[in-house]
């Protein structure tokens, strides 16, 4: 059997899927509408399509023989490096006595030190609220934008996990499905991208993002910030490394925006040439267009719902907490108590006021993200740029009402970034790339932290982030400039 025909195969396989999961309504006893059963059966069909066609866009005629891919499979693990087991050994202890006690015990509630994480009860508490107002709007027809302000298509997506009663064990399921997404976005995938030259950093990153705050309160909650960039990382990797597949990737990277909406400001990275700009145009368009109209996956009025939702939540961005790392939020704080870092003679003059501050950084991180953005383009480099990858990550989670479990997802860039800096030789710059490293280091130590065991104003994860976006767009300057220098000086 050849790769085409498998790819055919499953192509035909998945539309035939999605034939029946949409007909099935059609059977005797039957129930109108689309159920969380047909949802699911749609998603695996989609799958199994996506991937008849990645075979097929591969173009290959090679027959596969089913025991010596075994046996290439097999070889392939046995000759792993130590690395890979060592890591095995420590992924079974971590799930077995670390994640199972804390997050998948009979209480329903974390337990670890006592108010370590705001933790709630029962646990994963946004996914249950995501799958209960995914109900209430399957079998009451509520509309669940009256408390959250997901995409419509999220509800739609998470609809086969109504089919699961027991919430313990889909707790757990989600769990594990969460760390899996982790372990392969946190550590395989900045492998893929930088190579094996520096795996030791990655490996660092990786191990301290696992027992980090942010993942923590991203499993404590049930959230999905990591599954959701995965499929957003996974489509730039694919639009720079597998050209033939980037309608799979635009695919992927549109289902990362309508899961959470702070994925859109990835799409400047789906780009190869700026000098393009029509088809850079078009590719916008054409990716902006489709998102677009997946809005209204729920109806017109839903959609209207939706934006309603949104414009309350950035009018209101909620700074009445310090897990809240936003913009508007930084900047309501500190306008509001001065986070211990303002005077008190000038506090009474920032009361009340935060606009100008918060239009202030705005300002600040659009220009750091306009530089990246050039430089990405001086450099006509075509292959995923890490400055402008972390620059992106840094405002996807201070520009949008932002809380600390989306933490969880900067380990992945910076581990790129990290794992991926040249040496500078050039003796005028040296000193200085230094400096920028380690304030940047510290400024990413800080953040695997919970806010409560340090000092107040630090308490809040904007200013470590945003000196990130700083020191990073420095050191994106001073690479530039030592590139270009005389080879003699550098």
């Amino acid at each position: 059997m050849t790769i085409r025909n498998i790819g055919r195969s499953f192509t035909l396989l998945g539309l035939l899927g999605v034939v029946l999961s949409l007909l099935v309504d059609l059977l005797p006893g039957g129930k109108k509408g689309i159920q969380s059963t047909q949802i699911l059966g749609i998603e695996i069909s989609m799958i199994i399509f996506l991937m008849g066609a990645w075979i097929l866009l591969s173009e290959s005629e090679e027959k596969i023989e089913i025991k010596k891919v075994l046996d290439n499979l097999a070889g392939q693990i046995i000759d792993l490096p130590v690395i890979a087991w060592v890591l095995a050994g420590f992924l079974v202890c971590y799930i077995l006595f670390f994640v199972s006690p804390i997050f998948l015990n009979d209480t329903l509630r974390m337990k670890y030190f006592l108010n370590y994480l705001p933790d709630r009860f029962p646990i994963g508490n946004d996914l249950g609220a995501v799958l209960g107002l995914a109900k209430g709007w399957f079998f009451e027809g509520k509309s669940p934008f009256s408390i959250q302000f997901y995409p419509p298509f999220t509800y739609i997506f998470f609809a086969p996990l109504l089919l699961v009663s027991d919430y313990p064990a889909l707790f757990t399921s989600f769990t594990l499905f969460s760390i899996v997404c982790y372990i392969i976005l946190t550590f395989i995938f900045p492998v893929k991208i930088t190579g094996t030259k520096n795996l030791s950093m990655i490996l660092l990153f990786f191990l301290t993002g696992l027992i980090s705050y942010g993942f923590q309160f991203e499993l404590e909650r049930g959230q999905y910030n990591v599954f959701t960039f995965l499929l957003c990382l996974l489509a730039i990797y694919i639009f720079h490394h597998h050209k033939k597949h980037r309608l799979i990737a635009y695919l992927l990277f549109s289902l990362s925006i309508q899961l959470k909406i702070y994925p859109a400001i990835f799409i400047v990275m789906f780009v190869d040439d700026w000098r393009d700009w029509k088809t850079v145009i078009r590719r916008f368009s054409g990716i902006g267009v489709f998102n677009f109209l997946l809005l209204f996956i729920m109806g017109g009025k839903m959609f209207l719902e939706f934006i309603n939702s949104v414009a309350i939540q950035i009018a209101t961005p909620g700074w009445g907490w310090n897990g809240n790392h936003s913009i508007k939020a930084f900047a309501g704080l500190l306008t509001n108590d001065g986070l211990g870092m303002v005077p008190p003679n000038a506090l009474g003059e920032l009361q009340g006021n935060p606009g100008p501050i918060s239009t202030l950084l705005l300002l600040l991180f659009l220009a750091a993200f306009v530089s990246a953005i050039v430089i990405f383009h001086l450099r006509g480099e075509p292959r995923i740029d890490m400055y402008l990858l972390l620059t992106c990550m840094i405002g996807a989670l201070i520009i949008p009402v932002s809380n600390d479990y989306t933490l969880s997802i900067l380990t992945a860039p910076m581990a790129v970034f990290m794992g991926n800096l040249p040496e500078i030789k050039n003796t005028r710059y040296k000193f200085a790339s230094i400096l920028l490293i380690l304030g940047i280091a510290i400024s990413y130590s800080s953040l695997l932290i919970p806010f409560k065991y340090k000092p107040y104003f630090l308490s809040n994860a904007f200013p470590p982030l945003f000196l990130i976006l700083v020191f990073s767009t420095i050191l994106n300057f001073l690479r530039y400039r030592n590139e270009k220098a005389d080879p003699a000086v550098a």
